[in-house]
């Protein structure tokens, strides 16, 4: 048995992970958490790569209590699609009072079995990063890895597949398109974990540091303010800038999460959206929210206003203001005054802005529909 501390910025487990793998039949793994990062990186594994190429079967579990955010689903199907012998659950349970926390990894080569046991999440954090930045990013982590062979091998292989077994008759082990865990892994995309910075003893207490960093990637403007033009019923024309910029389209056809927010604070069910531009060269998303609302347009020529949340660079939250509403008019103002005719039409307005700018103008803004701070490190 081998036993490592890992320290920020090197990249121990995924590195102990990879090298278990190297001649292995058949592995595994299950952590409590994950992230977009995470998950890539360990397919990029030279041996679990080239084990799956060959093949090989290889059944990842991840937890949806925290982080696991629907980034990480939508990454984790895009993997599915990739290796046929590739296979995904999501754990999922509804016990308050418990969290889904194991973080462990397993290879079979023949009869022997190998175990890679810690602390470490499947977040670049967690399996470790490699940077020259001061201070190092990650985290502290612990790890094992252990070899059996024999009798020994038989008794933890049981145990893994009695495990596995129970999982299963229980249903906690997911598909990745259960309704309930896009909700989940939306809901988890609202969290911002914040810490405020150390203070002197007796001074004031500085404010909270907002982070919009998902994966160690900067989110942007994270509320998008736009006005939607007269369109087929069930579409937003966003433009091109916003569809590329704030949604993330790159050019080719990307699976995305949308998931409407009522003016009274109720989230619909979260709907898989594709996102890409047909042959028209439009720029629209289907948001099925506006088809059921009239197209008003107001005296001055005002139209409805889409106000969208994005959650993580995948997933998004959004709800319709109609120019009858009674909030309208503090949003409208958002924007600035409204343009001038060119013509039959004229230009959209729109701006991207924090959640704390909207919170600002708009008081009773649902609650659902912004980010929500934690005080707390990230698990």
């Amino acid at each position: 048995m081998t036993f490592v501390f890992q320290q920020p910025g090197s990249a121990n487990l995924l590195e102990a992970i990879d090298a278990v793998a190297a001649n292995a039949s058949s592995g595994g793994g299950v952590f409590a958490f994950a992230s977009k990062g995470g998950i890539d990186a360990l397919f990029a594994c030279p041996n679990i790569s080239r084990m799956l190429a060959r093949r090989r079967p290889y059944h990842l579990i991840v937890g949806i209590d925290a982080i696991t955010n629907a980034e990480a689903l939508l990454c984790l199907s895009d993997k599915l699609r990739k290796f046929r012998t590739l296979t995904a659950n999501v754990f999922f349970h509804e016990n308050p009072g418990s969290t889904f926390h194991p973080k462990f990894s397993w290879f079979r080569e023949g009869r022997d079995l190998r175990l890679v046991t810690g602390s470490g999440n499947l977040t670049l954090r967690g399996v470790g990063q490699v940077t020259v930045a001061v201070p190092p990013s990650g985290n502290w982590e612990a790890f094992s890895v252990q070899s059996f062979v024999g009798a020994q091998a038989r008794v933890v292989n049981r145990q893994i597949d009695g495990w596995l077994d129970t999982q299963r008759i229980a249903g906690t082990l997911c598909e990745l398109d259960d309704a309930r865990i896009r909700d989940r892994a939306m809901s988890n995309g609202r969290i911002r974990y914040t810490k405020a910075p150390a203070r002197a003893r007796h001074a004031p207490a500085p404010p909270i540091v907002h982070t919009t960093l998902v994966d160690g990637v900067e989110l942007g403007p994270e509320v998008l303010v736009r006005e939607i033009p007269l369109n087929r019923t069930g579409q937003a024309d966003v433009g091109k800038r916003v569809l590329t910029e704030f949604f993330g389209y790159e050019g080719k056809a990307k699976n995305v999460f949308i998931q409407y927010v009522s003016l009274d604070d109720e989230p619909g069910p979260v709907e898989p959206k594709r996102l890409f531009v047909n042959k028209s060269r439009n720029y629209r998303l289907e948001l099925s929210a506006i088809a059921e609302l009239e197209y008003d347009i107001g005296d001055d020529d005002r139209r409805m206003i889409l106000v969208a949340t994005k959650l993580d660079h995948r997933s998004f939250r959004y709800t319709i203001l109609p120019v009858t509403s009674d909030s309208y008019s503090a949003v409208s103002a958002l924007l600035g005054p409204v343009p001038a005719r060119r013509g039959k039409s004229r230009l959209m307005r729109e701006d991207r802005i924090s959640p704390d700018t909207l919170r600002n103008a708009w008081p009773n803004v649902p609650n659902n529909l912004l980010p929500v701070d934690v005080l707390t490190p990230e698990p």
